[in-house]
């Protein structure tokens, strides 16, 4: 039986994983104050809420979409649902699709890590 995934940790992963894909693929200069990572961290925080009420809407009226491409395009929506986020928040921008796509992998990897299964 598949555990559901806590709504607090989705939220957490989707603010932790839009600085972290940042600092991983050099949008980050090193040294960089916490007054610079405000946008990222909102992006994360509107991420994670999007992922929360949105993104299973989506799922749902994609679902057959989703069934002819085994499950890919929730990594469309993912990062569709990244350049929303990003359009909304003033300070920050979405540098390149890779970034995107890689953020929409984090996000989800880990999240099914901490969701865990017996």
């Amino acid at each position: 039986m598949k555990r559901r995934k806590s709504p607090f940790l989705v939220f957490l992963t989707c603010v932790l994983a839009v600085p972290t894909c940042g600092a991983l693929m050099g949008e980050l200069p090193r040294g960089t104050a916490f007054a610079d990572l405000r946008p990222w961290l909102a992006v994360g925080a509107l991420l994670g809420v999007a992922h929360l009420v949105i993104r299973p809407v989506l799922r749902f009226l994609s679902a057959p979409i989703g069934c002819l491409t085994l499950g890919l395009f929730g990594l469309v929506i993912d990062v569709g649902l990244i350049y929303a986020c990003a359009a909304l928040v003033d300070g920050f921008r979405v540098s390149s699709l890779l970034y995107a796509l890689l953020t929409a992998v984090m996000i989800n990897a880990i999240s099914a890590i901490a969701a865990g299964r017996n």
